[in-house]
């Protein structure tokens, strides 16, 4: 593949994608030729990113592959950010909650249209000392996967359990109140921009 900034990297993305799809058909350039009427000499020409190939050529090549024109260009597309975290798995972080025996596991982030995403699993045990409130920028989702726990955003207390899930507007302060069960781990996800 060419690199980024290269003047033949558009054509080379895409043959690479025209023989990608043809290999994954199991068509020689030859029987690909003879389906889509497009020479071998040319097809050869596209896959090795030489020529740049019209629309309709495209098409035509497309079409006999069975694939959307649009996989032809797939490629092109400059990638966005993806975050994958096994079960289990995670980066464990120290943020100002973890001085009352907040755990936080970082698992899974993202950035896209001004937007920023955290998502963290949030383990409390019985040695929380005190009653932490936080309050910062954007909107937060919490659910529950294990115990109870009474948290307060604003002026009210919820009692969440196992499967409730809470969303507030995180300018609000917000933070655990009590802790109902030995321990309790919740899945929470901040959205700020």
């Amino acid at each position: 593949m060419e690199p980024k900034d290269s003047p033949n990297r558009l054509e080379s993305c895409v043959g690479h994608s025209v023989k990608k799809h043809r290999n994954a058909r199991d068509l020689t350039i030859v029987e690909l030729s003879k389906i889509s009427g497009v020479s071998s000499a040319m097809i050869s020409k596209i896959e090795r990113g030489q020529v740049s190939a019209s629309l309709s050529t495209l098409d035509a090549l497309a079409q006999s592959i069975g694939v959307p024109i649009a996989n032809l260009f797939a490629d092109t597309v400059e990638r966005k950010e993806v975050s994958f975290v096994k079960a289990g798995a995670g980066i464990e972080v120290r943020r100002v909650g973890s001085t009352y025996g907040h755990s936080y596991t970082l698992v899974g982030r993202s950035e896209a249209n001004g937007q920023h995403l955290e998502c963290y699993v949030i383990t409390i045990r019985d040695t929380a000392a005190g009653q932490p409130l936080f309050q910062h920028p954007g909107i937060e989702f919490i659910r529950m996967i294990t115990g109870q726990l009474t948290y307060r955003v604003g002026g009210d207390s919820y009692l969440l359990e196992k499967g409730d899930c809470l969303t507030f507007d995180s300018e609000m302060p917000h933070g655990p109140v009590a802790l109902n069960t030995q321990s309790v781990e919740f899945l929470t996800i901040i959205v700020t921009p």
